[in-house]
């Protein structure tokens, strides 16, 4: 019984996502295929808004900014810690910022980060409720973080989540 409400549970959340999306966004078919790897390792977006899982659904995929993926927020959790890693926290694919105070606010510029992080999380205060995209971005041998407000032709459809959530039961 309890599988059953919890599967009802997730089918409700994605029809409301759904219910948002457009189909024909282009910037949603670029966020889907071609997942981020560094030495052979799939980088996700790990913190506070997803339990620091590493889930297929938060794996960084090319767009036009970098390797990006989306989060849902709300400005009443904030901060929101972060950092971009592989499932094993490994040296060399471990994002956190270079420097302190590695704060990033809604207009910020982007944060440098270090791929030999430890414990260096990145805090993000939205300001409002809504979905974010939080993008990784190479740049001459380093790397950067940005985060802004995505707009609702970003959304994946129903059918997009129902994919990326298959791969993380295989």
């Amino acid at each position: 019984m309890k599988n059953i409400k919890k599967g009802l549970s997730a089918l409700f959340v994605c029809a409301l996502i759904a219910g948002c999306s457009s189909d024909e966004g282009n910037a949603v078919k670029t966020l889907l295929p071609g997942g981020l790897t560094i030495n052979d390792k799939a980088i996700y977006l790990r913190g506070e808004m997803n339990d620091y899982e590493a889930s297929e659904t938060y794996r960084l995929r090319k767009d036009g900014h970098g390797y990006c993926t989306l989060a849902t927020l709300r400005s009443d959790w904030a901060p929101y810690k972060f950092k971009f890693a592989d499932e094993n926290w490994s040296k060399g694919t471990n994002f956190g910022f270079l420097t302190p105070p590695g704060v990033l606010r809604d207009g910020a510029r982007s944060v440098e980060l270090n791929p030999n992080s430890k414990f260096e999380e990145i805090s993000y205060y939205p300001k409002t409720d809504g979905v974010y995209r939080f993008c990784l971005i190479p740049k001459n041998d380093r790397y950067y973080v940005t985060v802004t407000k995505s707009s609702k032709k970003e959304l994946p459809s129903m059918a997009q989540l129902i994919d990326m959530s298959r791969s993380d039961f295989e």
